[in-house]
């Protein structure tokens, strides 16, 4: 009786991994607590679906290491200062600079970067 206790406790180590990658929390709890030894390193491994909390986490640390920050998802009440080959962009305080590109209002360190990932956009 302790060993099935113990085989369902363990098995909720890979369903909540795979749970923050996108997939079904029942079934990888049940495949932890049947096969753990296989299950665990299958959850590390596997990749997560797109819409997962775990691929947009890594989404944004992608973004955030080429210089810009998704700050909302919607703009609202944008004042620009400024408009850069069609999009606006305001400074800030700081130094850096917001822009308002697809509906997005994305900060970035500074002006110079944002020409950077407008002419990055016409070329690709």
């Amino acid at each position: 009786m302790e060993i099935l206790i113990f085989a369902v406790l363990l098995g909720l180590i890979p369903a909540f991994l795979a749970k923050k990658k996108g997939r079904s929390f029942g079934l990888w709890w049940f495949y932890g607590a049947c096969i753990f030894i296989v299950a665990l390193p299958h959850a590390l491994l596997m990749e997560p679906l797109p819409d997962s909390e775990e691929a947009m986490r890594l989404d944004s640390l992608q973004k955030t290491s080429k210089g810009f920050t998704p700050v909302k998802q919607a703009a609202i009440d944008f004042t620009a200062d400024g408009v850069v080959d069609g999009i606006p962009f305001r400074n800030e305080p700081d130094g850096g600079v917001v822009s308002l590109i697809d509906g997005r209002t994305i900060k970035f360190r500074n002006k110079k970067d944002l020409e950077a990932m407008i002419r990055s956009q016409r070329r690709g």
